[in-house]
């Protein structure tokens, strides 16, 4: 392992993407995506401005789609085209007198096809859709424990599934069979649904603050934006065992430009991924629906990332790289199964160094060294291997350990530096 140190310093653990710059209104701030392959498009829908636009996939002919308040049209959420009709979600957002649609609108003209409002006493947002191989659709309600579809008989919105274990769905998905439905839920963690029993078939866990999710080769994708601790936001995609009925392992594939970032939801069409880097809703105030500091608003950049680029390179090597800023310096780390290896740059004393080790769960036991010596090294991860804490020790003062003195941060950005909980982490 020793052998790797080297030449892998500067791997980065990056889906590889591209970025394309969107010449929409600054402050329309996007929540629902959908991409149209046939035509080369990209639709938007706004929660500021009760519109859908769209574009080119390379950001030319920018366009109104849908007008403002267009069909009835709210404050935009979920989007998803399947053939060629656009299923778009809406809501309005105050919480008083609040109302619901869903509109279905030819992907060429955007002529309206069907629309299903719905205007009920209680407070819901209708928020993400899934449509199965048969057509049947399914949608999450992020205020409640509500699942919603369109009953056949009746032609309207009506609830499918109902359960406190479910409550604030947002992100939603099924599986290729049309058997199971996948819920992001905000206080128990990814859900899974069999459809034919409405029976919930695994248990709650701490896969939480998803927003779009889609279903991608035995596995969720799923966007990360709602932890308080913003270095675990990013990418993840979450592997099913062989039945699809529950998660066996989660792996970040990436993440956000700036750990300010707030993407949300996202489409996928074979291995291809696109969402809006930052759909700056940090800077909207959702009880007024109005924008808190213009100023600070920034163009909108679409990312399309390449899933399969990332899945083969684990296939054929088996190797993670991660690249950590610390107090002290960088880190690069390789995993390989049991084992990680890697180089570190501490600025303060312009020193290379390398530590290896061995990796049971998410701690590594083992070695250390550089021109000021060497020793043990504890190095403890948390679950999804974006920060970890240090103990070590020199061999000239084997019982003397360091304990929790330094800690890595996945690197967020190429800035040479950034400041997270209070400490300046070095990435150069």
């Amino acid at each position: 392992m020793r052998k790797l140190l080297w030449a892998f310093i500067f791997i980065s653990s990056s889906l590889k993407a591209q970025s394309v710059a969107l010449d929409f209104e600054k402050d329309l701030i996007p929540e629902g995506i959908a991409v149209h392959i046939a035509s080369n498009k990209v639709y938007l829908n706004s929660l500021v401005k009760n519109k859908i636009v769209r574009c080119n996939l390379d950001g030319s002919n920018p366009e109104d789609f849908v007008s403002t308040d267009q069909y009835g049209y709210l404050a935009g959420f979920g989007m998803i085209i399947k053939g060629d009709i656009l299923f778009a979600l809406g809501n309005s957002l105050p919480k008083i007198n609040n109302t619901s649609i869903l509109l279905l609108l030819d992907v060429a003209s955007g002529k309206l096809i069907k629309s299903y409002p719905l205007n009920i006493p209680d407070f819901i947002y209708l928020n993400d859709i899934a449509i199965s191989s048969s057509g049947a659709i399914f949608i999450t309600d992020s205020e409640s424990n509500n699942i919603y579809t369109i009953n056949e008989s009746t032609d309207k919105l009506e609830v499918f599934f109902s359960n406190d274990e479910i409550k604030h769905s947002n992100g939603i998905a099924i599986s290729p069979d049309d058997k199971f439905l996948y819920f992001a839920s905000y206080t128990s963690g990814i859900r899974i649904l069999d459809i034919a029993t409405k029976k919930l078939v695994n248990q709650p866990n701490d896969h939480k603050g998803i927003d779009g999710m889609k279903f991608y080769n035995n596995s969720l994708v799923g966007i990360v934006n709602g932890r308080r601790d913003r270095t675990l936001n990013g990418v993840y995609r979450f592997h099913l065992n062989e039945n699809k009925a529950e998660i066996v392992h989660k792996e970040k594939l990436q993440n956000f430009p700036r750990l300010s970032d707030i993407p949300t939801t996202f489409d996928l069409h074979g291995d291809t991924m696109y969402f809006v880097t930052d759909s700056q809703m940090d800077l909207l105030d959702q009880e007024t629906n109005e924008i808190t500091d213009a100023l600070k608003l920034e163009n909108y950049q679409l990312l399309i990332s390449n899933l399969v680029s990332h899945s083969k390179n684990n296939e054929k090597s088996n190797v993670i790289s991660k690249r950590y800023c610390t107090e002290i310096g960088r880190f690069d780390l390789l995993f390989d199964h049991d084992e990680v290896a890697g180089a570190y740059f501490l600025k303060h004393k312009s020193v290379l160094g390398g530590v290896w080790g061995k990796l049971k769960d998410n701690v590594m036991t083992g070695r250390w060294q550089d021109s000021d010596g060497e020793g043990d090294i504890i190095i403890t991860f948390t679950d999804d291997f974006s920060f970890f804490t240090a103990d070590y020790c020199a061999d000239n003062e084997p019982d003397k350990w360091y304990k929790d003195t330094w800690h890595g941060a996945l690197r967020p950005n190429e800035n040479a530096s950034f400041d997270f909980n209070g400490k300046t982490y070095r990435c150069e």
